[in-house]
């Protein structure tokens, strides 16, 4: 049964934890910048430089740091002394590309560690789980929403924007000493992007339209170490480099050139570096097989090996741990999976000390709820999420043996409901596009009541709406129709057009009933619907719920086949238009407050609903905000993007959000403070996990 622990108890604990900070309260930026020595390093400076030529997102460091000579853990000695491995310097970039981390996201300073020792987690969970701490990515946020170029050296553009030339780092290895290099992306965009093997020919950094069809940009390799995309229309930055979703575009073509068949489902794309490789989807699977890789179909390999490749043990990588090839630790399902150090990974220290520091990461699966927190609690545990009633009651159980890491939450409010704009039913479509009828649903419930009922009062009352230290915060938003009045809900409905009923509850003035069925999916909204009905239902409005499997209730979505939604499965909002525009802006098939605006959108209108009035806006808006390549200039339409949702509300969310929290064990150092949970940041990878070390 949950603690019931009242906010200002909560509150005392937190204060005394850790100090809090969101997504722009933070100091300078930590940057990679090129030293007078050559290498990579990091600085506290804005991440970005405007300029027509290069936009690499790299400054010179006021105090550069030079590494002249390179350490390593004493395992990876002990396989050099024995021949196993090369020196730790003919495994690392030359020196003038080696990465130097100086800094965490937050801009502090990173303390020198020492090696050895393993960092015990929870269990991987889904199919991302064992990405998050470990998965290298083109370029890297910080908290304030900078970045950096991160696995490549640096990139830049031709003044027009039709051109973006990625620098590769010379001497960089993959996880099994093979060579990295220009070839490694040739080879994943021609061979396993553009053919859709990794089930993901999606990305809209490399595709435009071009006549009216969708076209994919011109990839060409200009030396070992440097390639160029090339696209017929302006790519400009918030399309490309931020918002394309882009993570990477590599794959090791010395380990999976016998795995890419030439079939009627995965047909071989024409190209000037590689020829079809002939191979039958028999013979694909059965070099797999070879390799210990088991898949029940191409589509399955593909995606295994070519997307979510961090889960397939003995395939070369570039991240700083490696999957475990031991039968037993091999997969993010086993009771115990295990990440070894990647004995080639390309960042060192300001000391030159190779890292991760840590030998291994393991995630442990456990079967029983609380078991986690009972092996935190006995030390076979070293970082928990933890729940916020819980906080509490630990701590001051383990004294100084844990400390607390709160992550910052870029979500808009919780227990958010939304409404079909796009509905058939043009009853239903005209009332929910009425903002009066919006302020009613919103202003007829208690919040404070909610906050105690929902959250023993840990959550506050609040709306749909950035919460402070984010991007376009307003208190003003924050509280917009968050004041209980019964009486104005009601005459709000009313001058909405609908009649009270002998039954008590609202008819349109057709006279049809109006009846509100929430859809949720998975009994996320089991907890939170009783709560709700009550106040719908006592201002007048009939309401049920309708639980669904995810996958029945995505497919119901996209049907159009629903009226509203408790608890959106693409919630409004987020960090900002960096992180991903489509929660913004009605500009896929994706987020349920905009329904089939989004895809009108995305189908160029052959499908969906055309948007019109402030959806049409923010379309507009959008189309401005990634087509100029001037940063100032997209904040100004991000800024107007927000104030449009500040008007209409389009979510109405009751309390306010939930930040994330983390207990760690005071033996893990350079676990930094004050992070932001979000997706463009990869979630726990901002906590950069390869300088994490474990002081015994």
């Amino acid at each position: 049964m949950r603690k019931n622990i009242k906010t200002k108890a909560l509150s005392a604990v937190l204060t005394a934890a850790m100090s809090v900070s969101m997504l722009t309260a933070c100091g300078g930026a930590a940057t990679p910048a090129n030293t007078d020595a050559g290498t990579d390093t990091q600085t506290e400076a804005p991440a970005q430089t405007t300029d027509a030529q290069t936009d690499t997102a790299t400054e010179v460091a006021a105090d550069p740091v030079e590494v002249t000579g390179y350490q390593e853990a004493p395992m990876l000695a002990e396989q050099v002394s024995s021949g196993k491995l090369p020196a730790v310097a003919d495994r690392l970039p030359s020196t003038s590309d080696v990465f130097v981390e100086t800094l965490d996201a937050t801009g502090k300073p990173i303390e020198i560690g020492n090696y050895g020792g393993v960092i015990n987690l929870t269990g991987a969970g889904g199919g991302w789980g064992l990405s998050r701490p470990t998965l290298e990515s083109i370029i890297r946020y910080n908290t304030d929403g900078s970045y950096y170029p991160n696995v490549i050296k640096s990139f830049e553009h031709n003044d027009d924007f039709t051109e973006w030339v990625f620098h590769l780092r010379e001497g960089m290895k993959w996880s099994d000493g093979e060579d990295f290099n220009a070839d490694d992306i040739t080879f994943w965009y021609y061979m396993c992007h553009l053919t859709n093997y990794d089930g993901k020919k999606s990305w809209a950094a490399l595709k435009e339209t071009v006549d009216g069809e969708d076209a994919w940009a011109k990839l060409t390799k200009n030396d070992d170490y440097t390639v160029t995309w090339t696209f017929v229309n302006p790519k400009y930055p918030a399309d490309f480099i931020e918002n394309g979703d882009f993570k990477w575009c590599w794959a090791p073509e010395h380990y999976l050139h016998d795995l890419i068949p030439d079939t009627e489902e995965i047909p071989y794309v024409e190209n000037e570096y590689y020829e079809s490789t002939g191979l039958s989807e028999e013979d694909v699977l059965a070099n797999a097989q070879k390799k210990n890789i088991d898949a029940a179909t191409v589509k399955d390999l593909g995606k295994a090996v070519s997307y979510n490749f961090w889960n397939t043990s003995g395939l070369p990588t570039l991240n700083s741990f490696v999957l475990s090839t031991v039968p037993g630790n091999s997969s993010k399902d086993d009771t115990l999976c295990i990440m070894d150090r990647n004995p080639y990974f390309w960042k060192v220290d300001a000391m030159g000390n190779q890292l991760p520091y840590v030998d291994a990461l393991h995630f442990n699966t456990t079967s029983e709820d609380g078991q986690d927190l009972l092996m935190f609690r006995s030390g076979e545990i070293d970082i928990i999420t933890i729940a916020m009633q819980d906080i509490a009651a630990t701590l001051a159980d383990l004294g100084d043996q844990a400390s607390l890491r709160e992550w910052g939450t870029t979500d808009w409010g919780a227990y958010q409901i939304t409404f079909n704009y796009t509905n058939t039913d043009k009853n239903y479509a005209e009332l929910f596009a009425n903002k009066d009828f919006r302020e009613a649903m919103s202003i007829c419930v208690d919040r404070s009541q909610v906050s105690e009922l929902l959250t023993d009062g840990f959550l506050e009352p609040g709306q749909a709406a950035p919460a402070e230290g984010n991007v376009g915060y307003s208190e003003e938003w924050s509280k917009k129709w968050t004041e209980y009045d019964v009486d104005k809900a009601k005459s709000l409905l009313e001058g909405c057009g609908l009649v009270m009923g002998s039954d008590g509850f609202y008819d349109f003035a057709d006279g049809s009933d109006l009846m509100i069925t929430f859809l949720a999916y998975d009994g996320g909204a089991d907890d939170s619907y009783p709560v709700f009905e009550q106040y719908y239902k006592a201002v007048g409005i009939n309401c049920a719920l309708k639980d669904l499997e995810v996958s029945a209730f995505d497919t119901q979505i996209d049907n159009n086949d629903w009226i509203a939604v408790m608890g959106p499965h693409t919630p409004i909002g987020g960090a900002s238009l960096k992180d991903r525009a489509a929660p913004f802006v009605p500009i896929a098939q994706a987020a349920e407050w905009y329904g089939e605006y989004g895809t009108y959108y995305s189908t160029n209108g052959a499908q969906g609903v055309e948007p019109t009035g402030d959806m049409v806006k923010l379309v507009e808006l959008y189309d401005k905000w990634r087509l100029t390549p001037d940063e100032a200039e997209r904040d100004k339409y991000q800024e107007e993007i927000f104030k449009i949702h500040e008007e209409n509300l389009w979510s109405i969310g009751y309390l306010k959000a939930e930040n994330s929290y983390e207990l760690i064990s005071n033996k893990i150092k350079n676990y930094a403070d004050n992070l932001v949970w979000a997706d463009c940041y990869q979630y726990a990878n901002m906590a950069h996990y390869e300088v994490m070390f474990k002081a015994e």
